[in-house]
């Protein structure tokens, strides 16, 4: 935050101040654990609002250092590559400002030792994206749009400028988090109290008060609420496939490091507390519908986004409805947690995938702005032959693809395994395979854009072409990403149990709600469905786009399902026509009827002939006649000299 504000004053500096704030953020989440003994809550008396103390705190435990050392990692890297990617931009200031300002609100809700606290991080968030998303706010370039300018949908327009898209991000995410602060306000009038450790202790008065009033799955849900819509899980998800008009830096950041994330996080971290509390309270069985819909949300998100990836042409289009199916995963295993002997393995198995995510995603995003940069499109049809111009930005994204597939030993393999291996423990069969094709349909679609970008010859055109590699600074913040998304999962579970178990370990043992700890153990047979689809899912793209076999997709039918696939389900349309269109007739009839209407001839009419008439009588008493106008003085005061004595008169008998 303190960045912000000085990059606004030192315009020059504003990127050296933010990148070395950032890394000072990192080297404090890594080194906390040493700093400070884990679990430990830093607080200090801040304000006091109608009798309640609010101090300003930060819980560090396993989960938040955990959470916190990601995000302050991957954003230092992504500020890295801003600096030459957004080197001469016109907002270039603004740019900066809002960057810190959105790592900071992150961290600060990562941190937070009370809702309050997490509240404010979370809402920054928000203004940050509003305003980083709609970064080139004037809309002339139209390569920094999303979607096909000219494309309808049931009549709606299918193409989003930066303004527009920055303004549904804020609107989405704040319908979900009326929710939220919905569910604290009952938290709140429950537990009186906004502390996450006292909440965590007094947990179990607080879920049997809720569910004496049957208010325990109406709490959840609000609660909750503003967790789905920051995550963009169904039905909230339109925002973020419009928030491709930001810079791709940013992309990055919000897809790989903060925002999307925020919602998971809360998950984490209130989950094991509601789970151990509804075991003391004998209420466990009370949440099953809960957790199902947790479960059956996330599944069906991974599975839909998937779906709308295979048939979109945008680069970073494709990497944005990756980022919600992925997060939908994260969801799915946050849902299968109660339903099996080990809660927290299901967590972590999310926890995980957030890592990995925040690895290989931040690289492929930083990764495309280098290419849309380079080739002056953002359609992967366009970039065909970048391999020739771009080996080492190849090799990167494909590292990054591969983990994202979830072929082995890559990071996204194991946790993505553990948590379709937990979906299928829980019995949920309909999710575990919605989940299963999620990963055939993730596969295919990442490599059918490897495939064209990196695989495929371009034409004669591009030997004309100025293509490059992208500038060192730009380059290794991404490369050095795609070579962790490797070693991650190299080391991920060999040996003795690898990075998993001591992250596992930390995180579920130094924390305030300290859950069962298990073996991390993967059943053979899963092991082999997961990697079989996985395999089949990139075979088949690089089988049909290799050899741009595309026309065997171009029979009537299919032409049908994928502009369908295309126009994202139509979901958008109907949101439209169901909500703007609808309010915005609402509005036109209000206009006409009321303020041109009914209030228009109020205003503009009677009350103008009430006073003209008014005025008219009043007038016959200004005849300038000064001996009326004492006689009426005279006869006023008298009046008012009778009343009053016939009042007093009434009162003292």
């Amino acid at each position: 935050m303190l960045a912000a504000g000085l990059g606004l004053l030192l315009k020059k500096q504003a990127p050296f101040i933010s990148i070395g704030t950032i890394a000072l953020s990192f080297i404090l989440s890594v080194m906390s654990p040493f700093i400070v003994s884990t679990p430990s809550i830093i607080s200090y008396p801040w304000f006091e609002l109608l009798g309640l103390k609010i101090n300003f705190g930060m819980l560090i435990d396993g989960l938040s250092v955990v959470m916190g050392s990601v995000v302050a990692f991957v954003s230092l890297l992504i500020a890295i590559y801003s600096y030459r990617y957004m080197y001469g931009d016109w907002g270039h200031t603004r740019y900066w400002y809002f960057f810190s300002f959105f790592v900071g609100s992150m961290l600060l809700l990562v941190y937070a030792s009370n809702l309050i606290v997490l509240l404010i991080g979370w809402e920054g968030t928000t203004l940050a994206s509003y305003a980083l998303i709609g970064h080139w706010y004037t809309d002339e370039d139209e390569e920094r749009w999303v979607g096909d300018k000219g494309r309808y949908a049931l009549g709606v327009p299918m193409w989003f400028t930066p303004s527009q898209s920055g303004v549904r991000a804020m609107v989405v995410t704040s319908f979900g988090d009326i929710g939220f602060i919905t569910g604290i306000g009952m938290l709140y009038k429950v537990s009186g109290t906004l502390s996450i450790y006292v909440i965590e202790k007094n947990i179990t008065q607080i879920i049997t008060a809720l569910n004496k009033n049957n208010l325990l799955i109406p709490f959840l849900i609000a609660f909750t609420m503003g967790a789905f819509a920051k995550s963009a899980q169904f039905p909230f998800h339109e925002w973020l496939v419009t928030a491709m008009t930001g810079p791709s830096s940013i992309s990055a950041l919000i897809h790989a490091a903060t925002m999307v994330n925020a919602g998971v996080y809360l998950l984490l971290r209130f989950v094991p507390i509601l789970l151990g509390g509804a075991v003391k309270a004998g209420l466990y069985s009370s949440l099953n519908i809960f957790f199902t819909y947790v479960l059956i949300i996330g599944a069906f998100t991974a599975f839909m986004m998937a779906s709308m990836a295979i048939a979109s042409n945008e680069l970073k289009l494709i990497l944005a409805y990756s980022t919600a199916s992925q997060i939908g995963y994260m969801f799915m295993g946050i849902g299968a947690a109660y339903f099996i002997s080990t809660p927290s393995i299901a967590l972590f198995a999310s926890l995980s995938h957030f890592i990995s995510q925040a690895l290989f995603k931040a690289a492929m995003f930083m990764a495309a702005g280098v290419l849309i940069e380079e080739f002056s499109s953002r359609y992967i049809k366009d970039m065909a032959g970048a391999y020739s111009k771009m080996k080492l930005t190849a090799i990167a994204f494909l590292l990054a693809s591969l983990s994202l597939s979830g072929i082995p030993p890559f990071s996204g393999f194991w946790d993505k395994d553990l948590i379709l291996e937990s979906t299928l423990q829980s019995g949920n069969l309909i999710a575990y395979l919605l989940g299963i094709i999620g990963a055939f349909l993730t596969s295919f679609y990442i490599f059918r854009a490897f495939t064209m970008v990196f695989v495929n010859k371009g034409d004669e055109k591009l030997k004309e072409k100025e293509i490059k590699e992208a500038h060192p600074v730009m380059l290794w913040p991404y490369f050095v990403l795609g070579l962790l998304s490797l070693l991650f999962g190299i080391f991920w579970y060999f040996p003795n149990g690898g990075l998993s178990a001591l992250i596992y370990r930390f995180v579920y043992a130094q924390t305030y709600t300290p859950l069962l700890i298990g073996s991390i153990y993967f059943n053979p047979l899963d092991v082999g469905i997961s990697v079989t689809i996985a395999f089949v899912g990139l075979l088949t793209a690089l089988y049909i786009y290799k050899a741009r076999r595309e026309i065997i997709l171009s029979n009537v039918t299919l032409n049908k399902l994928r502009d369908f696939l295309y126009d994202r389900w139509e979901i958008n349309s109907l949101y439209y026509k169901a909500f703007v269109y609808s309010l915005n007739s609402f509005a036109s009839i209000l206009r006409k009827s009321v303020e041109f209407g009914a209030f228009d001839r109020f205003y503009h009419n009677l009350v103008p002939r009430f006073i003209l008439a008014a005025g008219e009588r009043f007038r016959k008493f200004q005849h300038g006649d000064i001996g009326k106008y004492l006689l009426t003085l005279l006869t006023g005061t008298l009046v008012l000299l009778i009343i009053g004595f016939v009042i007093l008169v009434m009162m003292y008998g």
